[in-house]
């Protein structure tokens, strides 16, 4: 185990025998009998759990508290005193403890207290831990101003209990933006996605808030709602216009009161779940369309973002290709591939209907079919050959956007534009005037 605690008493023949019976726990256990002292110890040493006794001369428990958790905000801390009362006790919890126990207690009372607060100590480090691995998978890329009011919006929101509604269109990354707000929180239950398009409306109820055995035919055991499995943690509700109108007074329900009922029980369960939902529709049209309540859209939409399309973010994009290279040539072990000047123009130039996901599946099927190391734009070209194929109108803004880039690229420079392009220095002229 070889966890440290550090236990703080003026009464010395007390800390001496909580010494003692940790230390056949298991524990490494430190004592001391003033408050200053204790907090050089914690300073050198950390540990992983504080027993202080709240009235002491000198530096009260409470203050060493406070010095402690701003110290290591994780430390687990009880607080002891002979002098139980309701104000002590609230001052003790508002200052950051963990737990409060009053004298004289039984030894097997604070073991107790000492092994379940280590427990759940080592369960939300465990989950820390988890989050920050995912936090390293969730990535935003991008230096756009619009990346740049999105990730400070992430830092604004993370921490705050609030539901959110995303919009933007399909393959913008939303749920990317929900895990990321999920996984940089204090929350330590889990990320649960659900699609409600996905999921067939007779089944939808009982896939959200579960059901009690024998509530219908073929219930032969009590199934766990999503809502349930999400307790301590987000539900992330995506295509949330999808969500059958008679389902929407129940989610109403449990986002105003954080409880439901499952199906076939009549008792209502409490859950604490941040709710985070996602739309490619306009639901104000949904509303006027009966499709969708005014109450839940409100309830919903307390805290709005709108993520853009990537045609409107193009910048992005060579930041996005150099990274989707990177993580598919990681995946994949195919070695280092990358696009020339001239192939990032063509990818700059077109308008990405699919967003960042068509731009990762087609910079994927590039990289497993091309041999080159170096992909040029003669190359790509037969890649855009679709059923999306640029209009003869859009071509010539193509054609205008490929230019000028490139032109900004080569500081103006005709004869390197002209190079880059695959054109004759006098047809660029030409096309220059003619633009």
């Amino acid at each position: 185990m070889n966890e440290k605690l550090l236990i703080v008493d003026d009464e010395k023949h007390l800390t001496e025998i909580l010494k003692i019976a940790f230390e056949k726990e298991g524990y490494t256990v430190t004592i001391s009998d003033d408050a200053r002292e204790a907090l050089d110890l914690f300073n050198e040493n950390g540990f992983d759990l504080v027993i202080t006794d709240i009235k002491m001369e000198g530096m009260n428990g409470i203050e060493l508290l406070k010095k402690i958790k701003n110290v290591d905000k994780d430390v687990f801390v009880i607080l002891m005193t002979a002098f139980s009362s309701f104000e002590s006790a609230v001052e003790a919890l508002r200052a950051g403890a963990n737990d409060y126990i009053v004298k004289p207690f039984e030894i097997d009372e604070i073991i107790f207290r000492v092994k379940s607060a280590l427990k759940h100590r080592r369960f939300v480090k465990g989950v820390q831990t988890l989050k920050k691995e995912k936090l390293a998978e969730l990535e935003i890329i991008g230096k756009s101003p619009q990346i740049k009011e999105i990730k400070k919006f992430i830092e604004k929101v993370k921490d705050i209990n609030t539901t959110i509604l995303i919009s933007g269109e399909s393959g913008t990354g939303k749920e990317l933006i929900a895990r990321k707000i999920h996984y940089s929180s204090p929350r330590v239950g889990r990320f649960i996605p659900v699609n409600c398009a996905a999921i067939p409306e007779n089944l939808l109820e009982s896939e959200l808030f579960g059901y009690k055995k024998g509530a219908f035919t073929g219930a032969t055991n009590n199934k766990e709602g999503l809502f349930k499995a999400a307790n301590g943690g987000t539900l992330f509700l995506d295509e949330i216009s999808e969500l059958p109108l008679l389902l929407q007074p129940k989610l109403l329900r449990v986002m105003q009161n954080q409880e439901f009922v499952p199906l076939g029980d009549t008792k209502p369960e409490k859950v604490d779940v941040r709710i985070i939902s996602a739309t490619n529709k306009n639901l104000n049209t949904y509303i006027k369309e009966g499709k969708f309540r005014e109450d839940l859209f409100f309830r919903l939409n307390v805290i709005p973002l709108h993520i853009p399309p990537l045609r409107e973010r193009k910048e992005d994009i060579p930041l996005l290709i150099n990274f989707f290279l990177e993580k598919i040539s990681h995946r994949l072990g195919m070695g280092e591939k990358t696009f020339s000047k001239d192939a990032m123009q063509i990818f700059m130039a077109y308008p990405w209907p699919g967003n960042v996901r068509e731009l990762e599946n087609l910079v994927e099927r590039i990289y497993v079919l091309e041999s080159e190391r170096i992909i040029f734009g003669n190359i790509i070209k037969k890649y855009f050959t679709r059923p999306t194929k640029i209009e003869s109108t859009n071509l010539k803004n193509l054609e205008k956007e490929m230019i000028k880039k490139t032109l900004e690229e080569t500081g103006g420079n005709k004869k390197l534009t002209a190079k880059i392009l695959g054109i004759h220095l006098s047809t660029l002229y030409r096309k220059l005037k003619n633009l």
